[in-house]
C-alpha cells in the first residue's frame, strides 16, 4: 500500500488486560503527582507571573459584579488577543472554588498538556503513547517558575495537533478529524503565538505525506478552519500584539551553550541543575537501551516508507524551534523572555523519537514504573522549593487582611529575598489582592494592549483607570514618587527590608496601618464618593 500500513494486529499490545490498564492507571497517577504536587504543596505557588494569572482571572469571573470594579476598569478584546484558555478555565473553577485555588487547578490541568500531548503525538508516530511520559520533565522548568503556563500548554496542543495529523493521514476518521480541529481552536485561545506553527506544520504533513499515503483529503478541512480562524485573527488584532521583531542575524550560536541556564536553572545554587541533569541522563539511558532492543529485535520500530517522514516532521519541528532559539530576540515589544522559550519547545519534542516500545504489557508497565520513578525525584525537589517559599508569605498573607474589598492599590517590591528561585516570585505577589477583593492595581499588563483585555478608554466618563506606569516599573521601585504615581490610590504595600516611611512624607494624611516582617502597609483616607459600604 502507499502508507506502508500495516494490521492492527501488528500495533496491538499483547498480554494480560489487567496489566495495560496498570500501565495506564500507574501513567495517570505520575502525571497528577509529578504536576500536582508543587501546586498542592504551597498556598503561593514560587511562579513569578502566577498572581496575574489569578487577578485576571478573576476579571472573568467578576467582571460584572459591581463591587469588584472590573466593569470600570476592563474592555474586553478576546479575538485581537486570544490568550483566553487559562483565565476561561480558572474563572470557570472559582464558581465553586477560592480564587487563587482555582487558578492553581487551571493552570495545573494545562500544564498536564504538555506529557498527554506529546503521548498523543506517539501514538501518531504508531508507537506507545508511553513514550510521551517523559513531557514530565519540561512541566517544572525555567519556564513554569516565571509563570508561562499558556506557552507550555500551547507546546502540548502543539504536539496533539501533530499526533492527531498524522493519524488521520494514515487512518482516516471522522473522529480523530474532529478531535484535531477542536485542539487547534484550543490552541489558538491558549496561545495565538503557537497556533501558525501548527497550521505550517499541518502543510507540511501533507506535502511529505503525499504519495505515502491514501489520502491527505482529511488534513483539508481542519487547515481550512484553522487558516480561517487564523485570518479573522489577523484582521482583528491587537496593534501591539505582532511588533517589529529586530531578528538576531549572524544567527548567535552562543546560545547552544546556554541551554542548561534557560531550561534549568530555576533555583539559586546548583542544586536543579545536578537534579534536571540526573534526569536527563536516565532519559538517555532509556533511549539507548530501547534502541539496543530496536536493533536486536528489529520490531521496535513500524515499518513501511510512512515512518521516517512521519518521524521527519517531528525533526523539522525540533529544528525550526533550535532556529528560532538562535536567532529571535529576548525582548519582542511588551512580551520577554521570547527566544528562551524555543529551546524548551524544541527539547520537550525530543522523546518523540524513542524506538518505541516492545508489544508486551509487561513491557509497558516496566517502562510506566521506570519512567515515575526517574521522573518523581525532580517533581519532590521542585515541591520542596514552593513549600519553602509558602513559608515566606505568611506575612503577606497577614497583612492583605487589612484590605476593604476593591482597594486602589499601589504596591512596591524592593525586597526579593527570602526564595530559592532566581526570579523573583514575590514581584507581583499583591495581585493576589485584586484576585480576592478586586479593585485596582498600580500596574497590570493589561495596560501594554497584549491581554485578552485592556484598560478602558480615560476619556469614557464611565471609567475609571489607574494611570500608566512606566517601562518595567514594576522591576524598578526606585521610579516611584508620590506626587506623581500616587493620586490615584488609596492603598500603599511595601515589601522593603527598613521602613518606607520616608516615600509617604510629603503626604501626612497616609498613614502606616499594619506592618509584618517586611511588609509593609499605607492608607489614605478619603471621603466616599458613593452610598456607605461602597469603596472610594
Amino acid at each position: 500500500m502507499p502508507g506502508g500500513r500495516i494490521e492492527p494486529a501488528a500495533l496491538r499490545v499483547t498480554g494480560p488486560p489487567p496489566l495495560s490498564w496498570l500501565a495506564w492507571l500507574c501513567a495517570a497517577a505520575t502525571i497528577i503527582y509529578v504536576v500536582g504536587a508543587p501546586f498542592w504543596v504551597a498556598d503561593y505557588p514560587m511562579m513569578t507571573e502566577f498572581p496575574f494569572h489569578a487577578a485576571s482571572s478573576s476579571v472573568f469571573r467578576h467582571y460584572t459584579d459591581a463591587g469588584w470594579h472590573f466593569h470600570e476598569q476592563f474592555a474586553f478584546q478576546m479575538l485581537a488577543v486570544p490568550h483566553l484558555t487559562l483565565y476561561a478555565l480558572s474563572a470557570i473553577f472559582m464558581i465553586v472554588l477560592p480564587p487563587i485555588v482555582a487558578t492553581k487547578l487551571a493552570a495545573a490541568l494545562l500544564m498536564a498538556l504538555l506529557p498527554i500531548g506529546l503521548m498523543v503525538l506517539c501514538w501518531g508516530l504508531r508507537k506507545s503513547p508511553f513514550l510521551g511520559l517523559w513531557g514530565l520533565v519540561p512541566v517544572w522548568g525555567v519556564l513554569a517558575h516565571w509563570g508561562f503556563v499558556d506557552f507550555l500548554a500551547a507546546l502540548g496542543l502543539f504536539a496533539m495537533s501533530l499526533g492527531l495529523a498524522l493519524r488521520v493521514v494514515d487512518r482516516p476518521s471522522a473522529k480523530v478529524q474532529g478531535a484535531l480541529i477542536a485542539v487547534l481552536v484550543l490552541l489558538f485561545f491558549t496561545q495565538a503565538y503557537r497556533f501558525p506553527f501548527a497550521l505550517v506544520m499541518l502543510v507540511f504533513i501533507g506535502l511529505v505525506m503525499h504519495g505515502r499515503v491514501d489520502s491527505v483529503r482529511g488534513l483539508f478541512i481542519p487547515i481550512g478552519v484553522a487558516s480561517a480562524l487564523f485570518a479573522v485573527w489577523w484582521l482583528t488584532r491587537a496593534e501591539m500584539f505582532v511588533p517589529k521583531v529586530r531578528w538576531v542575524w549572524p544567527p548567535d550560536w552562543n546560545r547552544m551553550s546556554n541551554v542548561g541556564t534557560y531550561t534549568a536553572d530555576i533555583f539559586i545554587g546548583n542544586d536543579d541543575s545536578e537534579m534536571f541533569r540526573r534526569t536527563g541522563l536516565l532519559l538517555a539511558l532509556t533511549a539507548f537501551a530501547l534502541l539496543v532492543i530496536a536493533v536486536v529485535r528489529l520490531r521496535s520500530w513500524p515499518k513501511g516508507g510512512w515512518v521516517v517522514p512521519a518521524h521527519l516532521v517531528v525533526g523539522i519541528a525540533i529544528v525550526i524551534s533550535l532556529g528560532l532559539y538562535v536567532t529571535l530576540p529576548m525582548e519582542i515589544g511588551a512580551s520577554w523572555y521570547v527566544f528562551p522559550r524555543e529551546v524548551t519547545a524544541a527539547l520537550f519534542l525530543v522523546p518523540a523519537l524513542l524506538p518505541n516500545l516492545p508489544r508486551k504489557t509487561w513491557v509497558h508497565l516496566g517502562f510506566v514504573i521506570w519512567t515515575a520513578v526517574g521522573i518523581a525525584p525532580l517533581a519532590d525537589f521542585v515541591a520542596d522549593a514552593h513549600r519553602e517559599f509558602s513559608t515566606t508569605t505568611v506575612h503577606f498573607r497577614e497583612i492583605v487582611r487589612e484590605l476593604p474589598q476593591a482597594p486602589k492599590l499601589l504596591y512596591l517590591v524592593y525586597d526579593h529575598q527570602g526564595s530559592r528561585a532566581q526570579n523573583s516570585p514575590y514581584i507581583h505577589l499583591p495581585a493576589y489582592a485584586q484576585a480576592e477583593r478586586g479593585g485596582w492595581l498600580s500596574f497590570h499588563p493589561a495596560q501594554n494592549d497584549t491581554f485578552p483585555f485592556r484598560y478602558r478608554d480615560a476619556a469614557d466618563p464611565n471609567a475609571v483607570v489607574p494611570p500608566r506606569t512606566p517601562v518595567r516599573w514594576e522591576w524598578s521601585p526606585q521610579q516611584f514618587q508620590l506626587d506623581q504615581h500616587g493620586d490615584f490610590f488609596d492603598w500603599f504595600l511595601v515589601r522593603r527590608a527598613g521602613s518606607p516611611d520616608s516615600l509617604f512624607v510629603s503626604d501626612p494624611s497616609i498613614q502606616r496601618v499594619a506592618h509584618f516582617e517586611n511588609w509593609w502597609l499605607y492608607h489614605r483616607p478619603r471621603p466616599s464618593a458613593g452610598p456607605p459600604g461602597e469603596t472610594p
